[in-house]
């Protein structure tokens, strides 16, 4: 970010709004890289893009029936079926004509044929039939017989058949491996399962029924999500840079009744952690009292008030001593709960402007210096606040601190940021840089601390002192 040099900030709400905005659109980025959807479409975009796949696509756009195996052998089955020995084979079975051939071999009369023939050929027969009263014999009764058979209508029908070109022709190609291999062809042509394959491969919009098809159609369409769009644009871009930097480790929203007292002590570290005194330093001229801390569950104030009470202060020379004051403020610490070196640190703050009233958010460790301000308010304009760090040189406090101007403080609420490295201090309000350190730069840890104070002399407050804080966080750099 470059070095503030206007004369005004963004608006604390558009400015607040465009962070929380970034954040939901994280929270929406994030979850969709683990969403179905996008899932899906890396997942179709690794199929699609597939040698396999490609290939598969290509063979469905120009593959026909006629460039099949299939194709082969339905057309030698056809050949086969219009040659002329397999037409007549299947006319002549057809017909019925070689069972009734089959029928009359068997018959009893073929075989009383067969056998008279054979007798009417014999020497005996011969010689029988050259003696006289022949006509008065078996063997003349056998011919009269076997003349009657010759001219029997199933012995001519058989004669005449099996004599015939279409028996002959019947006789070589049944039970023969020819007629086998192409009844098997014919049935694999005739199937079920082949027409309908022979129909897929002809049909000219297999390709767009195909599953391929479908997946390619899904995956365009899913490419037109406005989800997905909106994701690749994101994507490309270098919004979440900052947000993938910071990791949170504290926060606080104020959104209770009651302060978190896990999370904050009301006094100075070392009284009310040592001692569980609270305390002031001799140069302050108001007391702490939880008294002043109000919370409404959308934020905390802290109060300045003229109001008498009694407490300690902190003597250098004598210690604790008690006193009296006329005015009471407020402070809250991080000192026992969160302590944290370098980081991101911010918080969300307005404070009333009554001089010499000082409001502060400020860091500090172990020792009381260094001290880092995130920022002090207590100017006798409203327009001006310090930040930077305050050390000691023995017991003379050194300050390294830079007046800032641009916006009446009192007048609205601002985001008030620290970003602390090993190399720099980067001192921010509502996300426009106002100062940088890079030398001294403190390498301990430190805690939160807001508090009110009046270090000089006041006759009256004549209006209201207050901070209020609606959030405050802290943030580990993302490694």
């Amino acid at each position: 970010m470059a070095l503030f040099s206007s004369s005004k900030y963004p608006s604390t709400d558009k400015y607040e709004a465009q962070q929380q905005q970034l954040i939901s659109d994280f929270e929406r980025f994030s979850n969709y890289k683990n969403a179905d959807e996008l899932h899906r479409i890396n997942e179709l975009k690794e199929l699609i893009n597939s040698n396999d796949f490609t290939s598969k696509v290509e063979k469905l756009k120009k593959d026909r029936f006629k460039n099949t195996s299939e194709f082969k052998k339905e057309s030698d089955y056809l050949s086969k079926k219009k040659s002329a020995k397999f037409k007549t084979y299947f006319k002549y079975l057809k017909a019925g004509l070689p069972e009734r051939v089959k029928q009359i071999a068997s018959s009893d009369k073929l075989t009383e044929l067969t056998e008279l023939i054979e007798y009417v050929a014999s020497d005996e027969f011969a010689t029988t039939r050259q003696e006289k009263g022949f006509k008065k014999t078996d063997a003349y009764k056998k011919l009269q017989q076997f003349k009657r058979l010759k001219k029997d209508s199933d012995i001519k029908f058989y004669n005449k058949q099996i004599k015939s070109p279409r028996y002959n022709n019947y006789i070589k190609l049944h039970d023969s491996d020819e007629l086998n291999s192409y009844l098997e062809l014919e049935k694999e042509v005739t199937s079920e399962a082949f027409l309908k394959f022979k129909s897929y491969m002809n049909d000219k919009k297999k390709y767009h029924k195909s599953e391929e098809f479908g997946n390619i159609q899904e995956y365009n369409k899913l490419l037109k999500s406005s989800d997905y769009l909106w994701f690749i644009k994101t994507d490309k871009s270098n919004q979440f840079d900052e947000l993938n930097n910071w990791t949170l480790c504290f926060d606080d929203s104020f959104d209770t009744a009651q302060l978190n007292k896990n999370k904050w002590i009301t006094g100075y570290y070392w009284g009310k952690a040592l001692l569980n005194k609270t305390y002031v330093l001799e140069n302050e001229k108001q007391f702490f009292i939880d008294d002043n801390i109000e919370l409404n569950g959308s934020g905390i104030q802290l109060n300045t008030k003229a109001t008498k009470t009694k407490g300690l202060v902190w003597d250098s020379q004598r210690g604790f001593m008690p006193k009296d004051f006329d005015y009471s403020s407020a402070i809250i610490s991080s000192g026992q709960s969160h302590r944290q070196r370098y980081g991101k640190f911010e918080a969300k703050i307005k404070v009333e402007h009554c001089h010499p009233v000082s409001h502060a958010f400020w860091m500090v460790g172990e020792k009381v210096s260094p001290q880092i301000d995130i920022f002090r308010f207590g100017d006798k304009k409203a327009n001006k606040l310090n930040v930077g760090i305050q050390t000691l040189n023995g017991q003379k406090a050194i300050k390294n601190t830079k007046t800032v101007k641009g916006a009446k403080f009192n007048n609205d609420y601002f985001i008030y940021s620290l970003e602390w490295t090993k190399e720099k201090l980067c001192w921010f309000i509502n996300g426009v840089k106002v100062h940088e350190q890079t030398s001294n730069i403190p390498n301990t840890p430190m805690y939160l601390v807001f508090s009110s104070h009046i270090t000089q002399e006041i006759n009256d407050l004549k209006t209201a002192a207050n901070m209020k804080i609606k959030w405050v966080r802290c943030y580990n750099k993302t490694n």
